[in-house]
């Protein structure tokens, strides 16, 4: 019987693990030499493509074994087996799966220069502060807890709330349902805004004038008051009841509402003027019934981007407004006053503002009496004290 050659070829090329870890390429100027490493990855492409031409030809061989055996049924018991399945099946076993793939090479840690103590005798050389690991048990060991702790995703116990907390809990419960029902009423009164509009564009003569298709702004913010009066007088008086501790609420004074109907619908006026004189001076138009498609696809736009991005958030401020404003007004004369800064929303004002309380009746830091400060403020006022004999 033929003997079978226990190991490839003569001249298959061989790369030890140990050179394909540990290879060391000549460096250049922008890195290694590109054609010594082009020629060990055509050595290792040699192996690869060695290995699995052999193990094909194992695997052949085996076949045309098993296949001679089904041919001449199973040996006699006490027959010795087939030295040249025998050594195909132990070359099998002991050939490898094939060559590893490229490990890194490790990187030396450079060691830091001796120093010489003032006795002349060496000094150890320096710890690397970006591998020391802090002590736990040491300074700075509650900060390395909370840093491995925000690492691996371990949430820590969350803290009390603060007294500033409890005050923005109780006052967003009273504002988000009347926001949701604001909401629905706003986006009413838009569509319908939205529809006479289009309608005097669609009346407009070849001259249109933006400012002549808009309501008037009287007229326009009556509208809105009309809508925003029931929430507001909502917000109002729990506010008030808040800053004077007592259930006794209060309606809004037509003033505030009038003021936050002009802030919330300035904005608007604003962007429709801008968007349909953009419209007209893209003029001339061909007829008249161009310039009024026109004038419809963008403000239909104008009012859609304001339904869907700002109208919400601008009606939260509103009421989060007239609440802050109850709360002040409900706070006893000369009642000492501390402005709660929102974690959110706050500003660099609104930080200085919370630094010191101020007498009701006086500016705060930065010259507002109270909050809101800026477009979106989300800030506090409550009363600490009461001015003596009251």
């Amino acid at each position: 019987m033929e003997e079978v050659e226990p190991e490839g070829s003569a001249d298959a090329p061989r790369v030890s693990p140990g050179e394909i870890a540990y290879r060391e390429f000549a460096r250049v100027a922008d890195g290694f030499d590109e054609g010594e490493v082009r020629a060990f990855l055509h050595e290792i492409a040699d192996v690869v493509s060695a290995a699995r031409e052999r193990e094909q030809r194992l695997e052949g061989e085996v076949a045309e074994l098993e296949e001679r055996v089904k041919a001449a049924g199973s040996p006699a018991r006490g027959d010795d087996p087939d030295p040249r399945a025998e050594a195909l099946f132990a070359q099998l076993r002991e050939a490898p799966a094939g060559p590893e793939p490229p490990a890194p090479k490790r990187a030396t840690p450079a060691r830091a220069p001796k120093t010489k103590d003032a006795g002349g005798d060496a000094a150890a050389p320096a710890t690397d502060a970006a591998t020391a690991i802090p002590d736990p048990a040491g300074d700075g060991g509650e900060e390395a807890t909370r840093q491995n702790a925000a690492a691996t995703g371990e949430a820590g116990p969350e803290p009390e709330p603060t007294e500033d907390d409890r005050v923005r809990t109780r006052r967003d419960a009273q504002l988000e349902p009347l926001l949701d029902d604001l909401v629905r009423a706003a986006k009413r009164l838009l569509q319908d805004e939205q529809n006479v509009l289009l309608d005097a564009a669609r009346r407009a003569r070849a001259r249109v004038e933006p400012e002549r298709l808009l309501p008037e702004p009287a007229h326009h913010r009556e509208a809105w008051a009309a809508v925003l009066t029931p929430a507001v007088d909502a917000a109002y008086g729990g506010g008030r009841s808040a800053g004077s501790h007592t259930r006794k609420s209060a309606s809004a004074p037509e003033r505030i509402v009038s003021e936050l109907s002009a802030s919330l619908i300035a904005p608007l006026r604003e962007r429709l003027t801008a968007t349909l004189g953009t419209v007209i001076a893209q003029g001339p138009y061909e007829s008249p019934a161009e310039l009024h498609r026109e004038l419809a696809s963008a403000v239909s736009a104008r009012y859609r981007e304001w339904r869907a991005s700002e109208l919400e958030t601008r009606l939260g401020d509103a009421l989060a407004a007239a609440y802050t404003r109850g709360s002040y007004d409900g706070a006893p004369s000369g009642a000492q006053l501390r402005w709660v800064s929102d974690p959110v929303k706050g500003c660099p004002d609104c930080e200085d503002n919370s630094l010191e309380p101020t007498v009701k009746g006086q500016h705060f830091p930065t010259g507002q009496p109270h909050p809101p400060a800026h477009p979106g403020c989300r800030c506090l006022v409550i009363a600490l004290s009461s001015p003596r004999g009251e």
